[in-house]
């Protein structure tokens, strides 16, 4: 049922965002176009029995006390235990032995840094008070302690000089005298005898008294050193956030959940809660709280549960907590977990493509009563149909049976294999973990401080051997077949188990579920993806990704005799990786490169990677992942890692259509005349084809375009800080070098060079460029590092964002060859998560968007550009930082040389910046504000003739610009929309965008040396309307205009027309479906290319559709001449005007002229090349189809050579 499709994608999308802060941009780490990523629902349930009050872990170590301070009545607001505390007396075993964190997974550990519980909104509760520690932080009320002090406290103190098994009191019932900051360090090893650690010998007490002195330092085992007040600030918050199992346990969750998405629905339940209703419906057990969206007032209250939820002396009824659950993902009322919005009556469509998860952590072996169900596992399951005509029969085999009944695991077998939901449509999707496309639940568990007789580590392919060589044991026969139970409930509904020996490692299991239940939601679509086709005389180049695995591929298509693309590729790139050892790999600290080997790293590097292991996985060594015997990395398919926003570019000789001669024709009195580029482009007339593009494996790779072998790979090191999680088990989908490359013959250094530049996308704040001009140089690693040229991160500049832009390489007026990009999007980012703006954390204070000129050869700063408008100006009042789209640079006086600049914005403002002068102090904004010098616009785009909060049309395209064919100035060109933040694929409440052709007539004023600026709004542009018609079973689109716009009066700027403009909305209904325009235009022979994307209305759907329209750029009207081949003959004339409708071979039916063409999925931007190869007679456009993944060929109305991308764009006022 897997589904295998390519998209070309110049956006970024998704459903899980880089930050949680809600002035931030929600960007998406996932393509947003992927059928069924949709909100998952997760019931979490904790474990709220009595051991959860214990102060020792784990329960072996547990001797007659269950506190290790006297703790004060309803500690956490119910029953407690007895009240008896081991003694302070350095001679009591069970002193020595409890309070060291050897023995006692929960006592202080001086080798962790204690960090407060996480708030709703990610914020820390803040450092505990050495002096006033709180016994409960969710209650202060329960009292405080002063650790500083020494205590006499009342409680049933005990002792023993050297037996675990008895105890005299010492005094039971009566005072103590103790320092409160007491642990023990054991020296030895955690894995020796009790024998060895009930030795006295081998432990050092460490005590902080009132004589200790203020200069005094402590070293833990692991060589964490502090100061005496850094040593009491992390012992008071030990004590006061992690000194049981149930403070652990909140701390851990808590963490967990402060980072979770808010695109995900959450609930609670506690295992010895009682009856009550649960939106409208009795729950017998455990539900709490039905899951909810996670924001806002419904996180705050997820955490309200989590914190203060109370804590009596019960058991531990784990398999009814987990019935309870199943049952609840079993409603299929408005209210419960498959409405649109549960616990309201909300009657919108239920989605049939939601997942549904539960997690349950337990410190404990299960008891109470049975569920009932019998021996579930080992019972067939009855045949349930799916999509694609699908079937699935559970059959009872290994290692999921067992020949016990009403367990844990059958509990979580009896909510897998059954269609919890048979009145809805079975499309939830796999992935490679679960094949469960019926609505069903997934159980994660998560034991803390517990082990069973089995290890999850080894023993799974024993217990699924056929036969089984080992066997799941009787949970009734003792306490650690119990905790086998757990993970035996993981592995029945396809979840995962985790055993978690202390708070660090259940923080990080819980992270890791969350991780792993995102990964699953974002990757289950198991769709492949392109981001874009590229052609060459002789075949068509494909990039392709599959979201299954997050694996890529990159495909050569050839042409037969008649110019027709032969069906199968001729290579795919991800089978010609080399192998690890073979591979030319190389990576930079930003300056200076060298080989992707361990020992050149810089010891940053090391710290991100971990260790050398993870490097050799990252080359592509496979002896270590988990499909290997004892692997401990995720299973890679392919090395390639998905292709998806970057798209790739072909590079052969040089072919710039630069002069010889620079500067003053007359003259060598410019640097590059000292080198022609004739006689730079003879010299590699012949070199190597490549192919160059970024993949979410970390690397900018590089292809032989004619045999498809990787030649070489850059590491960037911007994307270092997220490497290591490409061989996490539970790895969810990041993006790393996601960008497209420009690439660039340039002069530095005195000689031509070609050079690639290019950003991360949303892989990282940064652009990097590389001296690609002779692909022969790349033969080995140290020699690839000296084609480092630089790197420029928000390091060197905090306003820098996520560089979802693509580069300019421009030739400045003072002769300087230059990278000109954006600042990109996000640029506030909390890198350092530390909740404010700081230059260390290298995020921006305030915003505005931002456009920078590099040095080409060396990456220093030559000027940035402020527009100062940034969050305090976000006209929809919530305070986002601004973006600035890819600029263009445009050559006005045709010398080879970069003089203007348009951008627009993420606030649909377009900017003009004046760069003509050699004196780079003389650029500036073409507009400023006369009073406060601040930069104005020279159009803000909104859906209206004023703009608010409400209605602002985002610019997120590069401004195609061609000369004004009447007038002095130019013609602007832009699409509106945006479609890679978190709700940007939803068709519903979405501001209408917009296609403009807007005039910029450069008036100069010579009194004042600038130019004028004529403000103007949508009621000086002429409208446009789209009428769509169907034929042939095709859905086409025409334009037209009332009789007082069809004309545009161009006059003079400050009064007249300046344009025109065309909505995107749908005619058919007169409505809004979220039509955007968010690919690059083209213009050709006096007409404008687009596509646009409109959203699925079924958020399960893959993507949505798209037209591709074709409109006189001059006037937004018709062609005057068929430009589509209407008739499929593959010709386009005078016969596509008139087509044959029934059937009988003559043309029947009169065609208008069409401005655009209908696609029921995404498609992609076009490419335009020569059908047949080595000929100019006939032209096609080159689409893929994310869908499918075809290549989509249309013919093409013109004859003239393909317009590719250019850094900059010649044009004369």
């Amino acid at each position: 049922m897997n589904k295998l499709s390519s998209f070309t994608a110049l956006v970024l999308l998704g459903i899980y965002s880089l930050t949680s802060s809600a002035a931030n941009l929600n960007i998406s780490n996932v393509p947003l176009y992927l059928g069924g990523v949709v909100a998952p629902n997760i019931m979490f349930t904790l474990d709220d029995s009595g051991s959860m009050q214990w102060e020792v872990m784990p329960d072996e170590n547990l001797h007659y006390a269950n506190y290790l301070f006297p703790r004060p009545s309803s500690l956490y607001g119910g029953v407690t235990y007895s009240n008896q505390v081991p003694n302070f007396d350095d001679d009591n075993v069970h002193n020595f032995f409890s309070r060291s964190s050897v023995n006692n997974a929960v006592f202080y550990n001086p080798d962790v840094t204690y960090v407060p519980w996480s708030k709703a909104d990610g914020t820390s509760m803040g450092n505990a008070n050495p002096s006033a520690a709180l016994y409960n932080p969710a209650d202060p009320s329960r009292g405080s302690i002063n650790l500083k002090t020494q205590q006499t406290q009342y409680s049933c103190w005990f002792k023993h000089g050297s037996s675990l098994s008895s105890a005299y009191g010492d005094p039971c019932n009566g005072n103590h005298s103790f320092w409160p900051i007491t642990y023990y360090k054991y020296n030895g090893s955690a894995s020796d005898s009790e024998a060895l650690r009930l030795d006295r010998s081998r432990y050092t007490r460490v005590r902080i008294t009132d004589s200790t002195s203020a200069s005094a330092t402590f070293t833990s085992p692991n060589g964490t050193t502090r100061t005496r007040d850094e040593e009491i600030q992390n012992f008071a918050n030990w004590f006061q956030y992690y000194r049981s199992r149930i403070l652990t346990a909140r701390a851990g969750v808590g963490r967990a959940f402060a980072t979770q998405s808010e695109n995900s629905r959450v609930g609670f339940a506690a295992i010895n809660e009682g009856s009550r209703t649960i939106d409208g419906v009795s729950s017998n057990r455990a539900l709490i709280r039905g899951v909810r969206k996670f924001s806002g007032a419904n996180r705050t209250a997820f955490y309200d549960n989590l914190y203060d939820h109370v804590i009596n002396n019960y058991g531990t009824p784990l398999r009814s907590a987990a019935a309870s659950v199943g049952q609840y993902y079993e409603r299929t009322d408005n209210r419960g977990p498959w409405g649109a919005n549960p616990g309201t009556d909300d009657s919108s469509a239920h989605l049939t493509c939601r997942q549904s998860y539960h997690i349950l952590t337990t410190d404990g072996y299960w008891n109470g009563g049975s569920p009932g169900l019998g021996n579930v596992d080992n019972s067939n399951g009855t045949t349930i149909s799916g999509p694609n005509d699908d079937d699935y029969t559970y059959i009872a085999s290994p290692p999921f049976s067992d020949s016990w009944s009403n367990t844990l695991a059958d509990t979580a077998m009896h909510y897998w294999k059954r269609d919890l939901r048979t009145d809805l449509e079975n499309e939830v999707p796999t992935n490679t973990e679960d094949p469960a496309f019926w609505q069903h639940m997934v159980t994660f568990t998560v034991g803390l401080g517990v082990k069973g007789s089995l290890d999850p580590e080894n023993d799974l392919a024993a217990l699924s051997a056929t036969p089984p060589t080992k066997s799941w044991p009787d949970p009734g026969s003792s306490n650690p077949a119990k905790i086998d139970d757990l993970w035996h409930a993981a592995v029945n509904s396809h979840g995962n188990f985790f055993s978690a020996a202390d708070p660090d490692e259940f923080a990080e299991s819980l992270a890791g579920i969350l991780q792993n239940i995102t990964s699953r939601t974002s990757s289950s679509a198991a769709v492949a993806v392109n981001s874009g086709a590229i052609t060459s005389d002789s075949k068509v180049y494909q990039a392709r990704f599959n979201s299954g695995d997050w694996t890529g591929r990159l495909l050569a298509f050839g042409f037969d005799d008649d110019g027709q693309l032969l069906p199968s590729a001729l290579w795919d790139a991800a089978n010609k990786i080399p192998s690890a050892n073979q591979r030319v790999i190389f990576t930079s600290d930003g300056n200076n490169g060298y080989a992707f080997d361990w020992d050149a790293l810089n010891s940053s590097q090391k710290l991100s990677l971990g260790s050398e292991d993870v490097l050799n996985y990252l080359r592509g060594n496979q002896s270590k992942e988990q499909s290997k015997s004892e692997g401990i990395y995720r299973t890679r398919t392919k090395l390639l890692g998905d292709i998806i926003n970057s798209s790739p570019v072909l590079l052969g000789p040089p072919r710039s259509d630069y002069y010889d001669q620079w500067g003053n024709r007359s003259e060598d009195d410019e640097p590059e005349d000292s080198v022609l580029y004739s006689e730079f482009v003879s010299t590699y007339l012949n070199r190597t084809a490549m192919i160059y593009v970024g993949a979410n494996d970390g690397m900018l790779h590089a292809f032989d375009a004619d045999s498809g072998v990787e030649k070489f790979a850059y590491v960037p090191n911007s994307v270092y800080d997220n490497l290591k999680e490409l061989s996490s088990p539970s790895y969810s989908h990041k993006y790393y070098v996601d960008a497209s490359p420009t690439v660039v013959d340039a002069f530095f250094d005195g000689s031509w060079h070609t050079v690639l530049v290019s950003g991360l996308g949303a892989g990282g704040q940064g652009y990097f460029a590389l001296d690609i001009t002779d692909p022969s140089a790349f033969s080995n690693e140290t020699e690839s590092a000296k084609k480092v040229l630089w790197e420029f991160t928000d390091k060197n500049d905090p306003d820098m964002g996520y560089t979802m832009g693509q580069a300019n390489i421009v030739r400045l007026n003072n002769g300087k060859w230059a990278a000109l990009f954006s600042g990109g999007y996000n640029n506030t980012f909390d890198n350092d998560a530390d909740g404010s703006a700081n230059n260390a954390s290298h995020d921006s204070d305030d915003g505005n968007g931002y456009i920078y000129i590099v040095d080409l050869e060396t990456g220093s700063l030559i000027r940035k550009f402020d527009t100062q408008t940034g969050k305090n100006e976000d006209p929809t009042e919530q305070f986002r930082p601004n973006g600035i789209a890819t600029p263009t640079a445009i050559d006005t006086n045709q010398d080879g040389t970069t003089d203007l600049i348009y951008a627009g914005d993420m606030f649909g403002n377009v900017w003009s910046i004046e760069i003509g002068s050699n004196n780079k102090n003389d650029w500036d904004f073409t507009y400023r504000d006369a009073d406060t010098n601040k930069p104005l616009p020279l159009y803000s785009a909104c859906f209206g003739t004023s703009c608010n909060k409400d209605n602002i049309q985002p610019i997120t395209t590069p401004i195609k610009v061609e000369l004004h064919s009447e007038k002095n100035g130019y013609l602007l060109l832009f699409g509106t929309g945006k479609y890679f933040e978190v709700g940007d694929n939803t068709p519903v409440d979405q501001v209408t965008q917009s296609f403009y052709a807007i005039w910029d007539p450069r008036v100069y004023d010579t009194d004042t040396s600038s130019y004028t600026r004529y403000a103007f709004s949508r009621a000086q542009l002429n409208k446009r309307a789209m009428a769509e018609f169907t034929i042939l079973g095709t859905n086409y689109r025409t334009i037209s205009a009332s009789e007082s716009d069809k004309i545009i009066n161009w006059g003079t700027a400050n009064t007249d027309d300046r344009g025109w403009y065309v909505d995107l909305v749908s005619t058919s209904s007169g409505e809004n479906s979220g039509e955007r325009q968010v690919s690059e235009a083209i213009i050709r022979d006096e007409k404008v290319i687009f596509t646009s994307l409109v959203p699925s209305e079924d958020a399960c759907d893959f993507g949505g559709s798209s037209w591709l329209m074709e409109l006189d750029y001059y006037t937004g009207l018709p062609l005057n001449y068929q430009p589509l081949d209407i008739n499929g003959d593959g010709v386009i004339d005078a016969n596509d005007l008139y087509v044959d409708t029934d059937g009988d071979g003559e043309p029947d039916t009169e065609v208008p002229v069409v401005a655009g063409k209908g696609y029921d999925s995404i498609i992609s931007p076009p490419k335009i090349s020569r059908r047949v190869p080595g000929s100019g007679s006939t032209e096609v456009k080159f689409m893929s189809d994310a869908e499918t993944g075809e290549l989509i060929l249309e013919e093409e109305s013109s004859s003239e050579d393909a317009i590719g991308r250019r850094s900059w764009i010649q044009l004369t006022d």
